[in-house]
Order: structure tokens, then sequence, then C-alpha cells
């Protein structure tokens, strides 16, 4: 699973974009519809003329070969004549050089570009994608489209003015369906403490993979009951070292995973707006949101936070806890089952640290007017990311690669682009056919002489979802994480979203969100150290806030569809 770039990288790279167009980059050319008659291109299946394509994907690293094992086989396949694309598309920098001289492959999915499918369309970089030619050469990608969200993918991503015409392709991401987040506690600890342990409380695994040492319960602690596992974490001596040199919890500064749970717990989730009293109000003058600061605050001041949080980064944070020195954690699913890409990070890494360290995992706290949840990963659906297709790309080429991404992105047959052969390339984690690969360590997991995923998409449907996650994970999702009645009561989502970007909030966040965000990020760090009294400076602070531009944006916002709305397919 790959980690999404922050807004701050996106607003750096927008900067540069800006300096190189200036600087001689090449002039976009006006966006155009495209008008193309589907019954003179070639028929579905017809390969014989070789087209050229140069290819990138949501994983191009700049680290893939010519000449691959991969490559090798899609241009025998498709007849296709692959250039391939030498650029890390994961870097800010690389993609702005890209897009500011115009000079872009012929499909592309920068995972750095800061850059929205109708910004290049409207800078005249990418060409439409029109529904006659999805349905005559992606059979399975519009079937996709149908079935989720009552169709709603069929009214996202419409070129201006058109009814049928597309600037991007969508992935599922499916990867991210139900919740992610669950807070953790030192089970160890709460043993040697006294602490009773819920009677449900099982081991998720075995001994092979420290599995019997993670346990889960069903139950959610209350903010009260957390604090007195937090206040003995902290006073306690869990360790039993002689030493007060433990704490509750440690936050970090450089991103709220560490919040998912608790602010939840407070019925609201960080870059989120909500309904309150018949009116879109924004988290950050949110009443929850400061009766959360005001409980962290307290939490600091009676000494269950590690005061080096506020410096603290969160890899950083990972090994402060493999230490053994602190005792709550917030850790997704994928951690819990300890998918190889998450080795070494918290809270598994203590299993490893010290062969008697265990974890229970708990169901996310229950706040003080009994709210409980956490942020869904997506707002609305999991529709999502997009393969945007250059200006320069051809009808013929469009109907080739139409062809080519239907069968990668769908076919039960195209796990060799992506693992090599089961058996010599990968291995199965599990039953044989239905479940993760994982590539052999004498071979490139990404690009290089092999090209495994050089050329893929970010989109994860039936099986493609399978190969990528672990059994344990999928354990996991099918016993909590992903059972319906969990996700229908736990799973937080904005009152309102602009999925169509019908209003006018882009324009607004590029000119006030900087701004807003330094005043909410300066109130929080100033409020729960303790350098100013939440309580009294609230309401300068709330109205200093919406002068600064936050009343615009919230205004700007009561424009957009309700999220029930278009969850449900809703849309005018």
């Amino acid at each position: 699973m790959k980690k999404m770039k922050k807004l701050a990288g996106a607003m750096a790279l927008f900067s540069t974009m800006l300096m190189l167009s200036a600087c001689g980059g090449k002039k976009a050319e006006s966006p155009s519809k495209t008008d193309v008659d589907v019954s003179k291109l070639p028929e579905a299946g017809d390969f014989s003329e070789e087209i050229p394509l140069q290819l990138s994907g949501s994983f191009t690293r700049g680290k893939v070969e010519d000449g691959n094992w991969v490559q090798k086989k899609l241009e025998e396949q498709f007849n296709i004549k692959i250039e391939n694309t030498k650029v890390d598309t994961w870097d800010a920098q690389q993609t702005s050089v890209m897009v500011a001289s115009g000079d872009l492959p012929d499909v592309f999915a920068f995972t750095t570009g800061g850059m929205s499918a109708a910004d290049y369309y409207n800078q005249g970089l990418t060409r439409t994608i029109p529904k006659a030619m999805l349905e005559k050469y992606a059979p399975n990608y519009c079937k996709m489209l149908d079935e989720e969200n009552n169709g709603l993918g069929w009214k996202m991503n419409l070129a201006p003015g058109t009814k049928d015409e597309y600037v991007s392709l969508l992935g599922l991401q499916s990867h991210t369906d139900g919740i992610l987040w669950a807070p953790t506690l030192r089970m160890d600890w709460m043993e040697k403490l006294g602490i009773e342990i819920p009677e449900d409380a099982k081991p998720v695994g075995d001994s092979s993979n420290n599995g019997d040492r993670i346990y889960m319960t069903s139950k959610s602690y209350t903010i009260e009951e957390l604090e007195k596992i937090l206040t003995a974490f902290t006073k306690n001596d869990p360790d039993e070292n002689g030493k007060d040199d433990t704490y509750g919890m440690l936050p970090w500064n450089d991103n709220s995973n560490w919040n998912k749970t608790l602010f939840g717990a407070y019925g609201f989730a960080k870059e989120m707006n909500l309904e309150n009293d018949g009116k879109l109000v924004s988290v950050d003058i949110y009443d929850g949101y400061k009766q959360a600061m005001l409980k962290l605050a307290d939490w600091q001041k009676k000494g269950l936070i590690d005061p080096e949080w506020t410096t603290m980064k969160e890899k950083t944070a990972w090994d402060k806890y493999k230490a053994g020195k602190i005792g709550y954690w917030v850790t997704q699913r994928a951690y819990i089952a300890q998918e190889a890409w998450t080795d070494g990070r918290a809270p598994q890494n203590i299993l490893k640290a010290d062969p008697n360290a265990k974890v229970l995992v708990c169901a996310p706290e229950t706040g003080p007017e009994g709210k409980q949840g956490e942020p869904s990963w997506t707002p609305v659906t999991l529709l999502g990311d997009g393969m945007q297709i250059s200006k320069k790309v051809t009808d013929e080429q469009l109907a080739r690669y139409l062809q080519l991404f239907d069968w990668m992105t769908y076919s039960d047959d195209s796990y060799w682009t992506l693992y090599g052969e089961p058996g010599t390339h990968s291995d199965w984690q599990g039953e044989e056919g239905n479940s993760a690969l994982v590539v052999r360590p004498e071979f490139p997991s990404e690009e290089g002489n092999m090209g495994f995923w050089a050329y893929n998409f970010r989109s994860y449907p039936g099986k493609h979802l399978t190969w990528l996650t672990y059994p344990k994970t999928l354990e996991l999702m099918n016993d909590f994480f992903n059972k319906p009645e969990v996700v229908e009561k736990l799973a937080l989502r904005p009152y309102k979203y602009d999925l169509f970007q019908e209003t006018e909030l882009k324009e607004l966040g590029d000119r006030y969100n900087a701004q807003l965000q330094t005043i909410s990020d300066e109130f929080f760090m100033k409020g729960i150290v303790g350098d100013i009294d939440i309580e009294k400076k609230w309401d300068s602070y709330v109205k200093q806030w919406k002068e600064s531009g936050g009343q615009a944006i919230m205004d700007e916002n009561e424009k957009a569809p309700l999220v029930s709305d278009l969850r449900e397919g809703k849309v005018k």
C-alpha cells in the first residue's frame, strides 16, 4: 500500500511549476472536446498494426530498464512498442519539470503532482476519453463504474460541457475499504499493573510471527477509562526499572495519524466539515475539537503525554515506542497483520525488541457524549486517483491503451505484470491462487529488469486486492474492519463534499488554506502545551479563523452536495 504525499508538498510543487512556466516552459493549449467516430477505429482485439506508446503508471520511479521482462511480454501480447518513462513520478521536482514543459508520457498517474485531472485538462495537457471508446475497448472498467455507488463514477471527471467525455480513468481504491485504524495498549503492562484484560481478548495469530502476542478485543474504552490506564502507564513504573521514564502516549507533529480514533470520540476527524444545528461547520472551529484539545491539554499537564511530541516525527516516534517507553499507540490493520512493508513500525516493533511484550488492539474509544469513530479513508466513494491521457495521444493509440489498461487492471491473468510467475519470481502467502503474492528477494519488487508494477494503475478490483493484501489482513477486515455494521457505526465522513469540482473551493483553498493551517496549528500546539488558555482564547481564535478566509470557505462548501446523497448516487 502506498502512502499519499502531503498537502504541503503539493503546494510547494505548484509554486515550482509556476516558476518553471515563467522561465520558458511550454505554453498550455486550450482544452478541446474529442470528436471520435468509433466505427472507424479497429475492432476490439484487432492488434494487427503495431502501436507506439510511452507508458508510465502509478508506481513509476524512474528505475525501469528498457527491454524488461514485463515489457517484452506486453509488447508481444498487444503488439505495442513501449517507450519507458525514466522519471520518478513520486518526486515533486521531476514531475513539475515534465508538467511545466508539457513533455508528458502518453499515459500518466503522478503520485506527486499537485494538480487534479481537471487541472491537467484545463491547461491543455491532456485529452478526453469518450464513453463510446470506453464501452468498446474497456468493458470491464465500464462494468466496475456501473456497479460502484449506483453508477456515480460515470458522473465523475466529466470534461466541461460534456456528458460523455472524461478527463481521466478512475481507480477502485478497494484497499481502503472499511475502517483502517484501531488504538492499542501495552497488554503486558496492563497485566503487571493489575488492569483487567477484556474477557474476549484473543491472539490474532500464532508464534510463527509473534501473532500470539497481539491480542484483539471488541471493547471500546471510554476516555475516562483510557485516562486511568494512561495514568497507570505513566506513574506506576510498568517496565519495572525503578525509573520515572514511561508515558501513557506519544503524539507526533508531522501528521495526524495518532489522533484518528481519539478525535473520533469527540465526533469529528481532522480536515472535514460537519453538520451542526443545520449548518456546515469546519472541524477547526467545531466545539468537539475544543473539547478534545482541552482533554489533551489536561493530559499534557498531568504528564501523561511524552513532552518530546512537539518536535517528534512519526518515524522517530516508532523508535521510542520500540524502546519500551510508550503504552498507547494508534495503528492500522495492516500493521496488526504485520505485512512485510510495516516491518520496524509501531506497535509490532516492540514484539521483536521485547520477547515479553504484548499488544492489545481495541475498538475506537468512546467519548463523553457516547461518540465513537474514525475518518473514512475516502470521503465519498472508493473511486479515486486518476490515469490521465496526454494531449498528443491519437484515437488509435487510445484504443490500444484502453484494451491494455482493461486487461492489466481487471483480468485475473494479469498477475505477472505485478509479481511475475508464482513459484519462479514470487510466492503465494496462503492458498495458491487466492492469497497475497510476494516477489522473491532476488528480483526487484518494482521496475528494474523485471518491470513489475512499471505500467500498472493504483486500482484493486477482485483478485487484485487479494494479491496485494496479506491473508491475515483480509481476516481482520472480515472479522472487524470491514464488517458492514462496524463501518456504518464508525466511519466518519464529511457533511458535504465537492466531488465534481463545481464550486470555487479550490481557488479559495489556494488563497487561504496556508494561512488557516498556520492559525489552527499554532492554536492547537500552544493550547496543548499550556502557553494559552484554550477556553478563554477560543472565541478570539474562531473569529480570527473566520476572518482569515475560513468563513468564505465554509460558505462555498455549503454549495457542495451532501455526502449522504452522493453515496446513494443521488446526483442532479
